[in-house]
């Protein structure tokens, strides 16, 4: 008989709160924000920016799924509220997995800076490098040796530092706290 309570309780949604879809909202305006910040731009295709800090804190907090919604919600708001280019939902669908990737990895575990290396390395592998690049490829129609080198070099390079920046940050005992506190 409990086998069934915990199965069905796994199955079920989980319920959210005001207070945490509050705080998913405050999540995206900071994001949002973030995404203002301008970035170190190296050409049109390759750029170094904050917006991983944001999607990492999604996920640390709000885990894989609520990561994912929030990233997305994010992406598309701030497409609309920038208004540059044309909208591609391929970058839609790896802002999402960004989320997904970091809430999986970090959600409710011990962090290390090993962990923290696993999550920066999974994103730059299979969005930065992968999905970004087919998308960059889609839209362009440029061949691979004209912009992969850059953005494999950029990605080396921002590897450790991203991994360096969110390791002190969810370290520091005021974001602990606050993890602790705010975690779902």
């Amino acid at each position: 008989m409990n086998k069934k309570v915990d199965v069905e309780q796994n199955i079920r949604p989980r319920k959210v709160t005001t207070s945490q879809l509050t705080l998913m909202a405050v999540m995206i305006a900071a994001r949002i924000v973030l995404s203002f910040i301008p970035s170190l731009n190296f050409g049109n295709l390759v750029e170094i920016g904050l917006g991983f800090v944001g999607t990492a804190f999604s996920g640390i907090l709000f885990g894989p799924l609520f990561a994912l919604l929030v990233s997305t919600v994010t992406d598309l708001i701030t497409f609309f509220i920038s208004g540059s280019g044309f909208f591609f939902p391929g970058f839609t669908l790896s802002a999402a997995l960004g989320g997904w990737i970091y809430g999986w990895v970090l959600w409710r575990k011990p962090i290390s800076w090993k962990r923290v290396f696993v999550a920066v390395l999974l994103v730059t592998l299979i969005i930065n490098l992968g999905l970004n690049s087919v998308w960059i490829r889609m839209m362009y129609g440029r061949a691979w040796a004209a912009f992969m080198p850059m953005r494999i070099v950029k990605n080396l390079i921002s590897l450790p530092i991203n991994t360096i920046i969110l390791t002190f940050l969810f370290k520091s005992p005021t974001i602990e706290k606050l993890i602790k506190k705010y975690q779902f």
